[in-house]
């Protein structure tokens, strides 16, 4: 038996029990008072029946609620906030494990966000029992040359590296190259490490440009010679022109060869054997063997291959064949992408002089041209 307990106010209750009871059960109906009643519903009428005296302009209340679902209700509540609790408890101790933040002090001219990235990615998991503070020493170190010492700790669920900035001494401050581009592009990326940016992003620089100088300003004002380390990423356009002609007349082999035998000895011949065969338009080709292998004895066998060859006229004109001959260009420029490298856009253009089409085929790419 689940039941909601009610508390009514206000004038002419009367008609309002009438036509509550038209509706739903009512139990228990007391009135210690002439403007206030008392009653109970079954818990699946609670809504209507304060809808239906709340229609009729009467104060209701709902003042409690009995049965089992009522206590089974109380039972999850109460202990759903304790298995909340518990539940936070255990994340907490589980993710005090990990490391998840990580702090630079003591940089000045290192980038902080490029220390921190180059951290992050020596971590891993991000567990601490699987952190090896003396290797992340070491490879920042070795990673950073304007890192004159290196200390990593770990507090609470923070990685602090604490970085000293060391001052080269004066033999090594002529020894730095700047960072040269090794490309024509523009660029769309910069991540820079140490030294002076030459270039900013959107900037269009040419092979052999200055990228980054090799030294920074100090905060005294001074220049210091550092080596430059910098991450720079450009577009850059590959291109190459083809020359097509609708008409050639060209030499080509027939098939046909005939081969001619030298034995020499010192450089003079002293065996020779020949084809009979003779042609009148030839290309020939020799080739030198040891016939021992002793330099007391200098035998060499000499053999010249003579291939005839024939001329044909090729007619092949641009506008039936185009599809092919851009293909034929594209395939000139392919050979310049590099390994694993992605297409971002190609283009082409053709002009026509001289009885030649001339294409310029343009791949464009996306290249590290700090190299």
């Amino acid at each position: 038996m689940n039941r909601s307990q009610f508390v009514v106010k206000g004038l002419n209750q009367e008609k309002a029990f009438n036509n509550l009871s038209k509706e739903i059960k009512v139990y228990k109906i007391k009135r210690p008072e002439y403007n206030l009643s008392t009653f109970e519903v079954d818990s699946k009428n609670e809504k209507k029946a304060n809808s239906i005296l709340s229609s009729m302009g009467l104060e209701v209340t709902v003042v409690g609620h009995k049965g089992f679902v009522k206590k089974l209700k109380s039972f999850f509540s109460f202990y759903g906030i304790i298995c909340g609790i518990v539940i936070s408890i255990l994340f907490y101790i589980l993710q005090y494990n990990f490391i998840l933040k990580i702090e630079i002090w003591g940089n000045e001219n290192l980038s902080a966000s490029v220390v921190k990235d180059y951290a992050d990615s020596l971590l891993g998991s991000h567990f601490k029992s699987k952190v090896d503070t003396k290797e992340i020493e070491n490879k920042i170190k070795n990673k950073f040359n304007l890192a004159s010492s290196v200390s990593v700790a770990i507090v609470g669920q923070t990685l602090i590296i604490n970085l000293n900035e060391g001052i080269l001494p004066p033999e090594m401050e002529d020894e730095f190259a700047p960072i040269i581009s090794n490309e024509d592009g523009l660029v769309t990326s910069i991540t820079l490490i140490q030294g002076t940016l030459n270039v900013k992003v959107g900037d269009i620089v040419k092979k052999g440009d200055v990228l980054v100088f090799p030294y920074i300003i100090d905060a005294d004002g001074n220049e210091r010679k550092v080596k430059p380390q910098a991450d720079i990423e450009a577009e850059v356009w590959l291109r190459k022109e083809y020359c097509h002609k609708d008409y050639v007349v060209k030499s080509r082999r027939t098939g046909e060869k005939a081969v001619c035998n030298r034995v020499l000895l010192n450089g003079k011949e002293i065996y020779k054997y020949e084809s009979k065969t003779k042609f009148d338009c030839y290309e020939e080709e020799t080739t030198y063997q040891n016939l021992i292998s002793s330099n007391l004895i200098p035998f060499k066998f000499e053999r010249t291959t003579r291939y005839e060859l024939e001329t044909v006229e090729i007619n092949n004109p641009f506008e039936d064949n185009k599809e092919e001959i851009l293909n034929l260009a594209r395939e000139n420029v392919l050979i310049f992408l590099q390994k694993n490298e992605i297409i971002k856009d190609e283009k082409y253009f053709v002009r026509e002089g001289g009885g030649c089409y001339f294409i310029d085929y343009i791949i464009t790419t996306c290249r590290n041209i700090g190299g």
